[in-house]
């Protein structure tokens, strides 16, 4: 009992290395997830904007369109409101929606979501 006490006592050095490096990993990882997203299914315009707007005011509400490979129904349309954005309109397979930068990114998460543009605003004169 005494050579395994002071085994335990000569290893906690780096038994506590160990787990703090776990730790920091762990760490590490979660942060980064929060970031991910497919630019590929954004315009570059939204994809511009949702960057400039997470160093400017992050909580900025910003309004797209999307597409999807699939008819919107109740169980699309809820899949798209847990990732925080707030749908405005539903034809089809297309929808109009406001959120933040955050948000949409995890909207392109979404395997049924083909793309996203940012809305233009027309000048009609």
């Amino acid at each position: 009992m005494k050579n395994f006490m002071a085994l335990i006592s000569q290893l906690f050095p780096y038994l506590f290395a160990f787990a703090t490096l776990a730790g920091v990993l762990i760490f590490l990882t979660v942060c980064s997830s929060s970031a991910k997203y497919n630019s590929t299914k954004m315009d570059t315009s939204l994809n511009q904007k949702i960057l400039s707007l997470e160093k400017e005011d992050p909580n900025t509400i910003i309004q797209f369109t999307g597409k999807t490979n699939v008819v919107i129904n109740d169980q699309t349309k809820k899949e798209l409101q847990d990732t925080g954005i707030n749908i405005e309109t539903v034809v089809s397979d297309i929808f109009t929606a406001n959120g933040t930068g955050s948000s949409i990114k995890k909207v392109s998460l979404l395997d049924f979501v083909l793309y996203l543009e940012l809305v233009k605003k027309l000048d009609i004169k």
